[in-house]
């Protein structure tokens, strides 16, 4: 009985889980984040879940910051440089 009480109020496993990067992303108003956050005050596998979401997102954001690096100007015009032979110069068939 409670539960049919408190349903309008909190969401299922199932909702938050479906709406967890919605609610990190900020996307959630109203009704919805509030029931989402109920659900996550009282369900620690949902919490978990969302730890882990954000744990993930962290990580691949590090990921992306290492590959984002400038690349040494020798190394771009050691490139640029090869790139124009290659144009003067087209390699035959093998390579």
């Amino acid at each position: 009985m409670l539960s049919l009480v408190l349903k309008p109020w909190i969401a299922t496993c199932g909702e938050t889980r479906a709406r967890l990067s919605a609610y990190l992303d900020g996307e959630l108003e109203g009704r919805s984040l509030v029931r989402v956050r109920r659900h996550l005050a009282r369900c620690k596998r949902c919490r978990a879940l969302l730890d882990a979401l954000v744990r993930t997102i962290e990580h691949v954001r590090s990921l992306g910051l290492a590959e984002t690096r400038a690349a040494e100007p020798a190394t771009v015009r050691a490139i640029l440089e090869r790139i124009e032979r290659e144009r003067e110069h087209p390699p035959g068939p093998t390579g």
